[in-house]
């Protein structure tokens, strides 16, 4: 299992490269080479250093973009009529072949989840605390999940032609808005790419000269690879790793049994 959590931490850290330099072709028209090149370098320098407050940065700025993505979509609250619009989508063929994506990358994102749950064992022995945590967390990302399709509603073909789709509609509600989403999402893409790319390098690494030297191998590899679209990285990868996610969960239900 540690083997299959550290390939997918890498694949994170790659495609964590290619949506910064994405990112920054799209908001800033710098060319997708250089952007990787600049954020690798970064990252690389932050890996020989003490990445733990970085890290720990995320913790504040993950809350901070909730509550901003549920402010946004508070925006848009003609419920009834979005609604009306899209009801007919959920008769056709695509309904399947939209739960089906929802449960593959929620198995991705399971299998990345096992290490922090295996740390939470011995302080969630109480049925009555495990149970109220799974249920505010299932209320939460629900709401935030109707907040992102609410947001999404409000975009085109040719938005959704973008890398990035949300960033294009946050803008239309003034540049303060544009400015502080810009900074979050860059923030928790980089900061996800140091914890992820930390986490592989500290799952493979025997001493500090091997980190280094797997940390360097790692950056270079990322820098072409993140030439690649972000979106189609997202496309082909997410789903193979999700039924990855799959056959790990069902192991572990497995072995519990």
């Amino acid at each position: 299992l540690s083997n299959v959590i550290n390939i997918l931490l890498l694949i994170t850290f790659f495609v964590m490269i290619s949506g910064f330099s994405s990112f920054l072709k799209q908001e800033f028209y710098i060319n997708k080479f250089l952007g990787s090149v600049i954020i690798v370098i970064l990252c690389y320098i932050t890996f020989q250093k003490n990445v733990e407050g970085l890290i720990k940065i995320s913790n504040y700025l993950i809350p901070i973009l909730i509550v901003f993505l549920l402010l946004i979509s508070s925006k848009n609250l003609e419920i009834v009529h979005n609604y009306n619009n899209v009801s007919g989508d959920f008769l056709n063929s695509y309904t399947l072949i939209a739960i089906l994506s929802a449960i593959l990358y929620g198995s991705y994102n399971c299998i990345l989840l096992i290490p922090v749950l295996i740390t939470l064992i011995g302080a969630m022995k109480n049925t009555r605390k495990i149970m109220t945590v799974s249920v505010c967390s299932f209320i939460l990302i629900t709401l935030l999940s109707l907040s992102v399709y609410n947001i999404l509603l409000l975009g085109d073909s040719n938005i959704f032609s973008l890398e990035m789709p949300v960033i294009e509609i946050v803008k239309r509600y003034g540049n303060g808005y544009k400015y502080i989403y810009l900074a979050m999402i860059g923030g928790a893409i980089y900061t996800t790419a140091i914890s992820t790319g930390c986490g592989f390098l500290n799952g493979v690494s025997k001493d500090r000269g091997s980190f280094k030297r797997k940390s360097f191998l790692m950056c270079v590899v990322a820098v072409f690879l993140s030439q690649i679209s972000f979106s189609l990285l997202v496309e082909c990868l997410y789903p193979v790793l999700g039924v990855i996610g799959i056959m790990e969960l069902m192991l572990l239900f497995c072995c519990r049994g």
